[in-house]
């Protein structure tokens, strides 16, 4: 018993230090000066999201990632409710809101796990403008979606010991350079 109990904690940190390095990517302001997207909450959010579903993309091509991937989202959740009740929201709406919050990861992951499936970058050009900036028609949707298959190549060149330590790297979104 002792021995699961220390691992989920190893992994829990694994996925607090990984989910750090994802908000500290999501944060960089091309997204929202270069790109266009809402410096709002929702904009926040919709950018975090599409970090997000990067490394957990990049986490099922991982072997032994399973459990790294759910401390992932797990840390996702606890920071929403924490997020939640920093701004202000009341504590009977919180769990409502977190549950809208991680439902949207979900959602949108599907949506954008399927437009890539198939190939169908018009799909997931409007998905991405109607999730990041209200508009399926978002003119700087194809350049994000540039951002994301540059980001998809790097990560999957990442070596897999790395990502599993909790440590990534993704391109900058202006300059396609790496980020630290």
């Amino acid at each position: 018993m002792l021995t699961w109990l220390r691992e989920r904690g190893r992994t829990g940190r694994t996925a607090s230090k990984l989910y750090g390095s994802i908000v500290a990517h999501a944060r960089n302001p091309a997204f929202f000066t270069d790109l266009g997207v809402p410096d709002s909450l929702e904009g926040r959010y919709g950018v975090l999201v599409v970090h997000l579903w990067l490394i957990l993309d990049r986490l099922k091509r991982a072997p032994a990632a399973e459990g790294l991937a759910r401390a992932l989202v797990e840390t996702f959740v606890t920071d929403m409710d924490d997020n939640m009740r920093e701004i202000g929201v009341g504590d009977l709406s919180v769990p409502r809101k977190v549950k809208k919050a991680a439902a949207g990861l979900f959602d949108r992951t599907r949506e954008y796990d399927a437009a890539l499936a198939t190939g169908d970058d018009a799909a997931l050009c409007a998905a991405l403008g109607r999730h990041l900036a209200g508009s399926d028609a978002w003119p700087a949707a194809g350049r994000l979606l540039s951002w994301i298959r540059a980001t998809r190549g790097e990560l999957t060149r990442w070596p897999d010991d790395r990502l599993l330590a909790g440590e990534i790297a993704m391109p900058a979104p202006e300059t396609g350079a790496s980020a630290p």
